[in-house]
């Protein structure tokens, strides 16, 4: 059987048509807005005051933690260490990690939580306040948690934009989403640019 030399010349743009339809776009959907964060007056692990406006401009990571959990709470710790190193070189990506029992974990103990973890400070905050104020941070702002015991908190991530858009939710102990979690936290960080 003799083949002619427009055979394949056929054969490759049918596969080279294949390749492009089945590839994606390109396009990255986009994150949804779920919500929008509230104002909040809080006070950081310096004891200063830490509010919304410490975070304007930003895109941010936050997880809800307390200091004496032996449980998932040093998991979470240490993968928002993990994402804050992969990402150091970005400039506009801050970190918050609140405490759910405010009663125990003042500004001095947070600090030494911060240090016992390596945290780098210099853009991630570990947030204390009225207990009242988290409950309803934790409850209205971030949708997540247990709202009448605060300290049966979530162990997922939420990623706050720029604007306090609250974007999207993250494992905090399961590190196999993690290219995802960096992934967004990139398209948002772009989306300020």
């Amino acid at each position: 059987m003799f083949f002619r030399p427009w055979v394949y010349v056929i054969a490759f743009v049918i596969i080279i048509a294949l390749i492009a339809v089945m590839q994606p776009d390109g396009a990255e959907e986009e994150l949804p807005i779920i919500g929008k964060i509230p104002a909040f007056d809080l006070v950081d692990q310096n004891s200063k005051q830490f509010t919304l406006e410490n975070l304007e401009g930003n895109v941010w990571l936050a997880d809800f933690i307390f200091t004496t959990c032996s449980g998932p709470c040093p998991i979470m710790t240490e993968r928002m260490g993990m994402v804050q190193h992969d990402l150091l070189e970005i400039e506009k990506l801050k970190f918050v990690s609140f405490t759910v029992n405010p009663d125990y974990d003042t500004p001095e103990v947070l600090k030494k939580y911060a240090q016992r973890f390596d945290a780098d400070v210099s853009s991630w905050s570990f947030v204390t306040g009225k207990y009242d104020q988290i409950q309803e941070l934790i409850a209205d702002g971030f949708k997540m948690g247990d709202t009448e015991e605060i300290v049966f908190h979530s162990t997922r991530f939420a990623l706050v934009d720029h604007e306090g858009n609250l974007r999207g939710y993250y494992s905090g102990t399961e590190p196999a989403k993690h290219e995802i979690l960096t992934r967004d936290i990139q398209t948002l960080i772009n989306d300020i640019r």
